[in-house]
């Protein structure tokens, strides 16, 4: 696995770009924290996230990735780049 795409890595990517939208609430099970739904993207920067993701681990997030219910949590996100990237 290339050293960028490990879990850790995506899982630090993924927070610290979420963070810029504002701080995320404390005592919160953070791969279970929907980004989505809680406003920290919204369907405009949502576009501007996946491009970011893509070009940062070099992967391919389709419509179907978007619709799936992992892929509006940070583990799930974090889970689906990881099988992208093996």
């Amino acid at each position: 696995m290339d050293e960028k795409n490990k879990p850790e890595e995506i899982k630090d990517f993924i927070l610290k770009y979420i963070s810029k939208k504002g701080k995320l609430p404390k005592d919160i099970d953070v791969d279970k924290f929907n980004y989505i739904d809680t406003g920290y993207i919204d369907s405009m920067g949502l576009i501007k996230f996946v491009v970011e993701l893509e070009q940062k681990f070099d992967v391919q997030i389709t419509d179907d990735d978007m619709i799936l219910p992992e892929f509006r949590t940070i583990g799930g996100l974090v889970e689906s780049i990881k099988r992208k990237t093996v």
